[in-house]
């Protein structure tokens, strides 16, 4: 039997806030993983600018990682960037 209007808004509310809930996380995580990287660069006496730099670097390609995946989904499509 299809579900109903709404089973599909409690289904849909469920899943993107299991979504917020893992991206938040995610987020922790990657930051609290950036200050232990930087303190150690600072203890490696690596430049701030090249630190940056390297960050930058893995920032860019993990976006683009992601970009990608968005475009190749399945099912859902990419979400426009806010400008």
């Amino acid at each position: 039997m299809a579900m109903t209007q709404s089973e599909i808004q409690t289904a849909l509310h469920s899943a993107f806030s299991s979504y917020a809930t893992k991206m938040r996380r995610a987020n922790l995580v990657l930051g609290n993983s950036l200050v232990v990287l930087r303190r150690e660069a600072e203890i490696a006496k690596i430049a701030p600018e090249a630190f940056d730099a390297m960050a930058r670097e893995e920032m860019n390609q993990a976006d683009k990682r992601m970009r990608d995946d968005l475009v190749q989904h399945p099912v859902a499509a990419p979400i426009a960037e806010a400008v």
